[in-house]
């Protein structure tokens, strides 16, 4: 390594080499500098910047930490309940076996047990357990055998839907229901006829609900025979709906409907005798009594006087 000298004799700079001995120094000098930078560093950053490593093992201590309290609450309501057991373990020797309880030490004798085993409230215990047992198992066939029931009506819970299985109207009264399907006195001509539905006796203008879920494939304007008509074809095991003597209709043909929906208002078109509607209920073209089919909306006790007062009225309204 080289540096300049200046010579004031001669007035300029002069070169001057370096021995190896200052070069030597020099360079341990800087050596050791940049040792001591180094450490200075690395203390300033071990004390107030913390490695990725670091940071991770005090998220798991804080965790564990946690964890170890979580399990201590644990065990101390654990504690809690056997002592519980305990009390009530002595409570039911007491009353049951009427006797103490053993202690449980390597000098337990085991004739305490004989002894127990002999009573007669023993016996009748063991009796009750085992009686117990057995309820217990029938219990479990019986939770599979409904869950297994229940997993079917899931399945069929959107078929359902397309059951007509409620009232054409809005809670209707047992003094609203009329005659139903079979041989009824027609209103007119006053000779039995065969009558294909069910007559409801309400007021002009009460909302005609569809009983199902479907698809309206006929809506008919007439004067004559069961007058304005709605009828609805529900994609279940062939039902179909009817709905007549109708008088405003809210529907349209190919309209797809769901149950509970207003779809028209009771009226008195038609051959009618007085306002009221007249609902049938079909399945695969064959009329079915519409007695049988309101089991959404009813009670066993309610279905009985519905049957009743549909069989026993003889005329028809239309």
């Amino acid at each position: 390594m080289n540096r300049y000298q200046f010579n004031k004799e001669k007035l300029e700079f002069t070169r001057v080499r370096l021995n190896v001995k200052a070069i030597l120094k020099r360079t341990l000098w800087v050596f050791l500098g940049s040792i001591g930078l180094a450490l200075l560093y690395y203390l300033i950053f071990g004390m107030f910047i913390l490695s990725p490593a670091e940071r991770n093992l005090i998220r798991e201590t804080e965790i564990m930490q946690s964890e170890y309290d979580r399990l201590s609450r644990e065990m101390n309501n654990l504690n809690k309940v056997l002592e519980e057991l305990e009390v009530r373990d002595k409570s039911i020797y007491g009353t049951v076996l009427h006797s103490q309880p053993l202690e449980l030490t390597e000098e337990a004798d085991i004739n305490h047990y004989r002894l127990l085993m002999e009573d007669p409230s023993f016996t009748l215990a063991y009796h009750a357990d085992s009686v117990i047992t057995g309820l217990e198992q029938r219990a479990v066939w019986v939770t599979e055998a409904l869950f297994r029931v229940s997993n079917i009506v899931y399945k069929q819970l959107d078929s359902l839907k397309y059951l007509p299985a409620a009232f054409p109207l809005r809670n209707p009264s047992l003094e609203a229901m009329g005659a139903t399907t079979g041989h009824r006195i027609h209103p007119f001509y006053k000779i039995p006829m065969d009558h294909t539905g069910m007559d409801f006796l309400v007021g002009l203008g009460t909302d005609v609900l569809a009983t199902a879920d479907g698809q309206v494939v006929n809506v008919a304007r007439s004067a004559r025979g069961k007058g304005n008509v709605v009828e609805i074809l529900h994609p279940y095991r062939g039902y179909s709906t009817v709905y007549a003597h109708l008088s405003d209709m809210f529907v349209r043909k190919g309209q797809y409907v769901t149950r509970g929906m207003t779809i028209a208002r009771v009226g008195s078109t038609g051959m009618s005798f007085m306002p009221h509607l007249h609902y049938e209920v079909w399945q695969n073209d064959q009329v079915m009594d519409p007695v049988h089919y309101y089991f959404m909306d009813v009670m066993p006790a309610e279905y009985r006087q519905i049957m009743l007062t549909a069989y026993n009225t003889g005329q028809s309204l239309d």
